[in-house]
């Protein structure tokens, strides 16, 4: 622009500013059942449909912690997928995006071995010659093979340590196919999720990391062997993530996206107080050990934990192949009547299955469950994750059942059983989930809970 005066000419020059490359995350959720006749089952049972809203509802901390690595010349869009909708409208929302309107340089996925398959296909829908798809998390982790034809960039093991160089390295052009992290990344450099990214929408629960891996070595669970060794998050950093989460709710309700919280030998006294003051309401997974150690327990409820859930699977029948853990089924019974006496519901965790499983031993399991003293049920099948010894042992036996990972759901059968047929094992699991799950044993949980809801309060009430 020139503006003519008589003895001056002033030049004027317009700068454009250059947009910021955008990073799209997208979090593969939702709950996934294959089998359409327990899938219709499910509909009717209100104690399994809950624990699946919930678990639908929670942030993707993965995700949302990586985010907050990014360096600040990058806009960040957060998509969340319900496994629901259309694969084709998914794709459209990630390339027309709702903070601008420049195509995401970056779509980095992250999911699980049930969700991958349908990230792949939402994957080859958005690549374009200038977007790099990238996808993460246990399932790359542990079956990177699978992902490579379908996504531009497979990172393998802690996020944490390699995205920050993986967007430098598009930047530059220079990405490689893979990505894997050296070492196991340091908790103690965790930084503060970015829950700015799941807009005006708070949920109903959010999650933190306490720890990351499991010192336990069972077969059917990846975590040990693909997470790297068992460590903690230093109390400062947890102090700081309850922190942040208050300010978002108050008196929040708070999951431990951990393995085993109470599993490692730390002093868990200052994380419980954490707890405690900023009265959250918390859920977690541990073992039944905890109710060894009366102070901790004690602790634990105090602190405003409200659900355990406590895998029962490694002793009920005492098969082979169920992992390192070794107790009798009676102190294990022992224990979750103790812990629910501190006024901590128990949500017993049972994994029917494994070789040596029965029509019978279903059956037995089903008459227990009737009278079990759990205040929560967790049913599942045996399920060969990718990077599991399970996983292993059944391909070298080629007992793995011909289909895709859409269906290793835990509640699918993807195996050949050792004592009757894949089809008789899945009608089976399907009958002792209606059975288990029927209003009028929900209705008897609902009033184990109730009781303990109200130990809690009168126990409250006294201090």
């Amino acid at each position: 622009m020139n503006l003519q005066g008589d003895d001056v000419a002033i030049q004027f020059t317009m700068e454009v500013p250059v947009p910021k490359p955008k990073l799209t995350l997208v979090s593969m959720s939702g709950l996934r059942v294959g089998h359409e006749e327990l899938l219709q089952r499910g509909l009717k049972l209100p104690g399994l449909a809950r624990r699946a809203s919930a678990l639908s509802q929670l942030p993707p901390l993965g995700l949302l912690t990586i985010a907050a690595l990014v360096p600040e010349t990058w806009d960040i869009e957060l998509v969340l997928d319900d496994g629901v909708t259309r694969e084709s409208e998914v794709a459209e929302r990630i390339l027309s995006g709702t903070s601008s309107s420049n195509l995401p340089r970056v779509v980095a996925f992250s999911a699980l071995t049930p969700s991958a398959d349908r990230a792949a296909r939402i994957s080859r829908l958005v690549q374009r010659p200038n977007v790099t798809t990238v996808i993460g998390g246990l399932h790359a982790t542990a079956a990177p093979e699978h992902c490579r034809p379908h996504f531009d960039v497979v990172v393998q093991g802690d996020g944490e340590s390699t995205f920050a160089n993986l967007l430098a390295d598009v930047i530059q052009g220079s990405t490689v196919a893979s990505y894997r992290a050296d070492g196991s990344f340091s908790l103690a450099d965790s930084p503060l999720p970015r829950w700015d990214l799941l807009g005006e929408h708070s949920p109903p629960r959010y999650t933190i990391q306490s720890m990351r891996g499991c010192p336990w070595a069972c077969s059917f669970c990846a975590a040990s062997r693909m997470l790297g060794p068992a460590r903690v998050k230093p109390d400062e950093r947890f102090e700081a993530e309850l922190q942040a989460i208050s300010r978002q709710q108050s008196r929040p309700w708070i999951e431990l996206a951990d393995d085993n919280t109470f599993a490692s030998d730390r002093d868990h006294g200052p994380m419980l107080e954490s707890l405690r003051r900023h009265g959250a309401r918390w859920f977690t997974e541990s073992d039944w050990r905890i109710a060894t150690q009366p102070k901790l327990l004690q602790q634990i409820s105090e602190s405003g934990c409200r659900q355990i859930l406590i895998g029962l699977e490694s002793s009920v029948f005492r098969y082979p192949g169920m992992g390192a853990k070794n107790a009798d089924w009676e102190r294990m019974l022992e224990a979750v009547v103790a812990i629910q006496e501190a006024g901590i519901v128990v949500n017993g965790c049972l994994i029917v299955g494994a070789d040596g499983e029965t029509r019978a031993s279903i059956a037995r399991l089903g008459d227990f469950l009737e009278e079990a003293p759990m205040g929560e049920i967790q049913l599942t099948l045996q399920t060969p994750f990718p990077g599991t010894s399970l996983y292993k042992s059944l391909s070298q036996s080629r007992r793995l059942l011909p289909g895709d990972f859409s269906r290793y759901t835990l509640f699918d059968v993807v195996y050949q059983p050792d004592q009757m047929t894949a089809e008789q094992l899945q009608n089976e699991f399907n009958d002792l989930v209606e059975r288990v799950f029927r209003p009028e044993a929900q209705a008897r949980r609902d009033s184990i809970q109730k009781k303990i809801r109200s130990f809690r309060r009168t126990a409250r009430n006294q201090v």
